[in-house]
């Protein structure tokens, strides 16, 4: 598998969602971003961080860290969500 998409998904997910504009859309834009690069096939970033060496932009992988964290987040709003609209229906 390829890791080189998972530094360029973070880095764009992390731009878009920095900016004020790509707050309300934050969580569904990482859930669905993150969701679509496992559905092509391509990997994550080992804990070796050798895609961020091989990387021709110089994508940190801080950005992959904070990727892993609003994904994280926004899959707990997702099913904490989707259990409230559950009960209140």
């Amino acid at each position: 598998k390829n890791a080189s998409a998972m530094l360029f998904t973070s880095a764009k997910i992390g731009q878009l969602n920095t900016l004020p504009q790509g707050a309300p859309e934050k969580d569904r834009r990482t859930l669905a971003m993150v969701r679509q690069m496992d559905a092509e096939g391509f990997g994550g970033c080992t804990n070796q961080y050798e895609c961020e060496a091989a990387c021709p932009k110089e994508v940190s992988v801080r950005w992959i860290t904070k990727l892993n964290r609003d994904y994280a987040a926004a899959a707990v709003r997702e099913v904490v969500g989707a259990g409230r609209q559950q009960t209140t229906v």
